[in-house]
């Protein structure tokens, strides 16, 4: 009988978490920080921009050489524009077998026509981005605005704060805010959304084991 129930259950869960109502519910819990405006850089004073990796990059037989990720792409979508509603320098952060920060840096320039200042590349974590980042940035440079994912910002946060910087995030690409969850095609299971929930999910017990682990 247990065992029956645990299966049921288990079933339960997982449909639920395929939905798009609960996936996105998880990850708007995870959007804490409101959409930065440029207008506010001359009151905050950010020094440089920083944008972290999201994804090694992909093998590009079409273009040649490598592609930022799907991630990475939009972070830096969105970096290069800050960057020229700012007139920030920008680093680029992300290691890897296959370093990040050396296709970031090409994609900005090709892509998006913005150059890069500082590509840290040893980084293979958000807090090694942020601890080589400290290493990497000149001393007097201790205000950042932050680039990456929404769903991501709290834990990037958390870790750059820790490094010793003072950071003005700016989180982009923000899960739909939908509001129409009683339509019966929202409550369809999709993995699209199961890998959301599990993202969402994945960025709790993340964040959750760096406050644990690096607590002051």
């Amino acid at each position: 009988m247990f065992k029956s129930w645990a299966a049921w259950l288990a079933l339960a869960i997982l449909y639920l978490f395929s939905t798009p109502p609960v996936a996105s519910l998880l990850m708007h819990s995870l959007e804490r920080y409101p959409v930065f405006n440029p207008a506010q850089a001359q009151r905050v004073e950010p020094q440089a921009i920083v944008i972290l990796g999201g994804g090694l990059p992909r093998i590009s037989p079409e273009m040649s050489g490598f592609r930022p990720s799907a991630y990475t792409l939009e972070r830096l979508r969105y970096g290069a524009w800050l960057s020229r509603q700012t007139e920030l320098p920008i680093m680029v952060s992300g290691g890897g077998f296959r370093p990040e920060a050396a296709t970031m840096a090409e994609s900005l320039k090709r892509d998006f026509g913005v150059a890069t200042r500082w590509q840290e590349d040893r980084s293979t974590t958000t807090l090694e981005n942020a601890v080589y980042a400290r290493d990497m940035l000149p001393e007097d440079i201790h205000s950042v605005l932050l680039v990456t994912h929404g769903w991501h910002m709290p834990r990037a946060v958390l870790s750059f704060e820790r490094a010793g910087f003072q950071v003005i995030p700016a989180p982009g690409m923000l899960a739909d805010g939908a509001k129409d969850t009683f339509r019966i095609s929202r409550w369809l299971p999709s993995a699209r959304y199961l890998s959301g929930s599990e993202r969402a999910l994945r960025e709790y017990a993340g964040y959750l084991w760096y406050w644990l682990t690096y607590r002051h």
